[in-house]
């Protein structure tokens, strides 16, 4: 291996490593996340609040941040916004570091 591949592969992985330290050092996104992995269904905007202890409009944020990133995918159903889990491989990465803190 050359020094450019490893290069290109450390910096992934490093990528990768900082994506999911970025979305759980947030306390809200931790629990938001941990809610939606354990839960597996959908759970809207009111719902995720309610639960977190945080108001809607935080909790939006938090699910737009978690959306861009790639981590959850959103339905809208009527009026309210409901959320689950994105299949990627940071969900998964997310999934496994929550899985070995509890």
């Amino acid at each position: 291996m050359n020094i450019s591949t490893y290069k290109t592969q450390a910096g992934s992985s490093t990528n990768s490593a900082l994506s999911v330290i970025k979305v759980l050092s947030n306390m809200h996104r931790y629990a938001i996340m941990k809610l939606l992995l354990n839960t597996r269904k959908d759970l809207c905007v009111h719902e995720l609040s309610a639960i977190v202890g945080i108001s809607q409009s935080a909790t939006s944020h938090q699910l737009a941040y978690l959306e861009a990133r790639g981590a959850v995918k959103s339905a809208r159903m009527g009026k309210a916004k409901c959320y689950t889990p994105q299949d990627s491989a940071l969900t998964k990465k997310i999934a496994q570091v929550i899985s070995s803190l509890q």
